[in-house]
């Protein structure tokens, strides 16, 4: 063949090399490369929560602050984790509870912990206030959030120190605030228009661990994914105090419950 046309099959060969081998794909490449996954996928993070906890409950009391959970981490609405433990101990004053995904609690847990060494390797005899914890996971969560990879968390931080109690909520969009009682989750609607009505600034801490269970016992009603097996923990001069967990017992025998209604009579609604 002529010279023109050793030069168009050479260009023909060089294009066709170029669309089945693209430049990712060489010797020093190995195929697998081509397919692996690249460091910040957005897909890792948390979009849409799996294994989940529901409401969450605070409130203070004369000398103290109480918060409350029930154990159960649904898998969608499915019961499947019955025994876990919601509440986490932050430090000697301060403790936190949680509603929502339970893999990024564990990595509030996790961020917590690292912050609680490096306080320690400080050895300067001093520790965060509660109200300093609830404003440094404030902003851990809102600067998550900002970063398109949320914590997918309602949190109460709860402590008491120096005489005074302490009682803030922080979420996933990093809001942040205090009050003398809160809760997450369906706990919002249910219980809270109970305390509004029952609390009082000087109750004693038996009376606020009754309004704390009657408070999650109505959850328990209403909730699907609530359960009557509930941990109460408290804060107060003595430091921190977290119940092994209790099952409450349920009043089934109301009259809708038992006759239904007119139409069905099968004891449903």
């Amino acid at each position: 063949p002529s010279q023109r046309n050793k030069n168009a099959l050479i260009a023909q060969r060089a294009l066709h090399s170029s669309v089945l081998l693209p430049r990712a794909c060489s010797a020093q490449t190995p195929p697998a490369a081509m397919f692996a996954r690249p460091v910040d996928d957005p897909h890792r993070n948390t979009l849409r929560p799996t294994v989940t906890g529901t409401s969450a409950i605070g409130i203070k009391y004369k000398g103290g602050v109480m918060l409350a959970t029930d154990t159960i981490a649904c898998y969608g609405n499915w019961l499947r984790y019955k025994d876990v433990q919601r509440i986490h101990q932050v430090s000697q004053d301060t403790i936190l509870a949680m509603n929502g995904e339970m893999s990024d609690f564990q990595k509030v847990q996790q961020i917590l912990e690292q912050k609680r060494i490096a306080e320690y390797c400080m050895d300067d005899g001093s520790t965060q206030t509660t109200a300093e914890l609830h404003s440094f996971l404030t902003r851990t969560m809102y600067q998550k959030r900002c970063k398109f990879d949320p914590l997918w968390n309602m949190l109460l931080v709860g402590g008491f120190r120096d005489g005074e109690a302490y009682l803030g909520y922080t979420d996933l969009y990093g809001t942040g605030f205090t009050d003398n009682y809160l809760a997450t989750g369906l706990g919002m609607y249910m219980a809270l228009p109970l305390m509004r009505n029952q609390w009082t600034p000087d109750m004693t801490e038996a009376e606020a661990r009754i309004l704390l269970e009657t408070a999650l016992k109505i959850c328990y009603y209403r909730d699907t994914r609530a359960s009557n097996k509930v941990q109460i923990a408290r804060v107060d001069a003595t430091g921190v105090h977290i119940d092994e967990p209790i099952t409450l017992k349920g009043e089934w025998n109301h009259a809708r419950f038992v006759e239904g209604s007119a139409k069905a009579g099968d004891g449903g609604w």
